[in-house]
């Protein structure tokens, strides 16, 4: 019975000594935050108050020492992300353990949240949809998870959380699993099975995935900043807008040579020739997988096509926006709005038509963890919109994915 107690002594102590003796100075960390982020932020309290935001900081100091580096992490971008500026965050990314990363990559459909990627060793659950997560209702999953960022919409939750999910860590903090292992639930073609899934690391040697077929033209060049191409048979000219930076605008941060990137004024002058030389019955502008950049060049070419008569007309120009249009993509499909009598079809907006933006960044002194925020408030509308909601909402099915359909695209061909 004494060994008993003297080795709970011990592990207590142990315990003890292992959560104050910490290398990280969170006190610091925290103090550094309460003074530099308000005074480097274009306005942190738009909508809480200054006194929110130290008892919040005070709060998390109170209780650091109980917690890991990871948790106490967590905890200060939760309280940023009520702030409600999506551009400014706090980054996990240096204190994820790549060993407890679930082999799995999701998509959310219409129909639910789908596994859409692998490793060869899980092939059976590939393209089933998750309906739980160790017993637990895949919605409650979904809202615990939503309060690591800043949610303006739901389009915000469908864009973040199924890259958060697969995190154990993530599920860890919010008391979903103790083990790294994961009992799914899962569904497919109408019938319902437990998977327990392993952490593993998942490459592109040992990956699968569902792939569309055939592969919609809008999944074709996605990893092109902008492309085009003429659909000769319907007379349609579609353009997809990916990246809002070029060899004019280069990304922020870009090291490399900008020459070697391409360039957006020989796109842009090549959209209108090929506009004002022909009479396509649809323009279709694609903008729904574009995360931002600088708005600028978007901008001057949309400026250009409102002044297009044949084309700016009701029918002829469409807009195609998603979930992971956002920031300086935003702005864009507000210049379309304002400017043009473009159609939008599509889904929700995760951006704000009124926004932060430009980012700038901080160090902080002992965890070294990056603290982005914003330094310019962007004004498009006189209304509060969480989104921007298209004219005509389409969101796809895993089925439609699965058989190489973009009902979107569909849709405007149809027209």
């Amino acid at each position: 019975m004494k060994n008993v107690i003297l080795l709970t002594f011990l592990f207590a102590c142990l315990t003890a000594f292992s959560q104050s003796d910490k290398k990280i100075d969170w006190n610091s960390d925290i103090a550094f935050i309460k003074v530099e982020l308000p005074k480097n932020h274009y306005n942190l309290y738009l909508v809480k108050s200054e006194q929110d935001f130290f008892t919040g900081l005070d709060d998390i100091s109170k209780i650091q020492n109980q917690l890991s580096d990871f948790e106490v992490a967590v905890k200060l971008q939760q309280l940023i992300a009520t702030f409600g500026d999506s551009h400014t965050t706090l980054s996990l990314e240096p204190f994820l353990d790549f060993n407890k990363i679930l082999p799995i990559r999701l998509m959310w459909f219409s129909d639910g949240l789908w596994i859409q990627s692998t490793t060869k060793s899980n092939e059976t659950i590939l393209g089933t949809k998750i309906t739980k997560i160790n017993g637990k209702a895949i919605n409650e999953v979904i809202d615990s998870l939503s309060t690591i960022s800043v949610i303006d919409n739901q389009a915000s939750v469908k864009k973040s959380v199924p890259k958060i999910i697969p995190a154990v860590q993530f599920l860890e903090y919010f008391g979903f699993t103790s083990r790294p292992e994961i009992e799914l639930t899962l569904e497919k073609n109408g019938e319902t099975v437990d998977y327990t899934l392993n952490p593993e690391q998942m490459n592109k040697n040992n990956m699968v995935r569902v792939l569309p077929n055939p592969i919609p033209l809008c999944y074709q060049n996605t990893r092109l900043p902008f492309w085009s191409k003429v659909l000769t048979n319907d007379n349609v000219f579609y353009i997809q807008y990916n990246k809002c930076w070029s060899r004019e605008y280069p990304p922020s941060g870009f090291k490399g040579n900008i020459q070697e990137l391409p360039s957006f004024s020989d796109f842009h002058k090549a959209i209108v020739d090929s506009i004002e030389k022909n009479d396509f019955k649809k323009v279709v502008f694609d903008i729904r997988f574009n995360g931002g950049g600088n708005s600028a060049q978007g901008t001057e070419l949309i400026k250009d096509l409102s002044n297009i008569d044949k084309i700016n007309d009701k029918g002829k120009l469409f807009v195609i926006t998603g979930r992971d249009s956002y920031s300086s993509a935003i702005i864009n499909i507000m210049d379309f709005k304002n400017s043009t009598n473009a159609i939008l079809v599509g889904e929700e907006t995760s951006g704000k038509p009124n926004h932060l933006g430009e980012i700038k960044s901080l160090k902080l002194p002992s965890s070294a963890l990056t603290l982005q925020y914003s330094t310019k408030y962007f004004k498009r509308t006189d209304k509060d919109f969480k989104t921007i909601t298209p004219d005509i909402i389409i969101e796809p099915s895993f089925p439609d994915f699965e058989n190489g359909k973009d009902p979107v695209f569909e849709w405007i061909l149809k027209q």
